[in-house]
């Protein structure tokens, strides 16, 4: 029943479409981060079913592209940009660290946040308008996938910052089998993938890039801020889908 419970959570703090069993348990936050891979699996599956209309529908590539762009972001109610938005803003300011955890709090938005939501966005638009010739609707499983699950791996690992939600969390004992649960989840899409694409060399590139680029902005990010946190993670998944997406418009 926990098992249920953590993955509801997951679904319903992290995706905009109505849950369909609503309960909140505060002592599962961190098996709710254990199925941020099966989110990312609901994400894909639905994000692959439009496609699949889209081009069954024979729409210009340019509203494909835009559909597609604007989907990623919206089914998680735009909370990972936000992350993205904030963590620019505070890493960007270059003030002291003090300075930069305040900022990332701040709602306000600034310049920073502005100016690289907008590269954000364009990188994401012409790579998307060049992959949608080429790739197959179960390539679009993995980049909600692997980015999600090395974000919630990453939460689930480092330190949080003081003001972080993860605070109290982080002090749960055995928390290496919620890792385990979320490497092992990440591992059966890929391999699903690979079966169901037949392009294993593709797949496993695209895993890489995801994974590889998710690590090193996490791990930049939390130099910069002195700890993990939520918006943090929202960085990571938003550069490392972008990354994802890049790779399968090139390969």
């Amino acid at each position: 029943m926990k098992f249920i419970t953590g993955f509801f959570m997951a679904w319903g703090n992290f995706i905009t479409l109505p849950c369909p069993y609503k309960k909140w348990d505060g002592q599962l936050k961190n098996m709710m981060l254990a199925f941020l891979p099966s989110v990312g699996l609901v994400i894909g599956v639905l994000w692959m079913a439009i496609f699949w209309l889209l081009v069954y529908l024979q729409l210009p590539p340019i509203l494909i592209s835009f559909t597609m762009l604007f989907y990623i972001f919206a089914v998680c109610g735009f909370m990972h940009m936000d992350g993205f938005m904030d963590c620019n803003d505070a890493i960007l300011s270059r003030r002291p660290l003090e300075e930069r955890q305040r900022i990332l709090k701040d709602s306000t938005v600034g310049a920073f946040a502005v100016v690289t939501v907008a590269f954000l966005l364009l990188g994401w638009f012409a790579s998307v308008q060049e992959a949608i010739y080429h790739i197959t609707y179960v390539d679009l499983l993995i980049l909600p996938v692997v980015s999600r699950g090395v974000a919630g791996m990453s939460v689930l690992t480092y330190k949080p910052i003081g003001h972080s939600q993860y605070v109290e969390d982080y002090k749960e004992p055995g928390r290496g089998k919620y890792r385990v649960a979320v490497a092992l989840q990440m591992l059966i899409v890929i391999g699903v993938v690979i079966f169901l694409g037949r392009h294993a060399v593709k797949t496993l590139i695209c895993a890489a890039v995801i994974a590889i680029t998710a690590f090193f902005a996490c791990a930049y990010a939390r130099k910069q801020l002195g700890g993990m946190s939520g918006d943090i993670a929202g960085y990571t998944i938003c550069i490392s889908e972008l990354a994802g997406m890049i790779a399968l418009a090139i390969i």
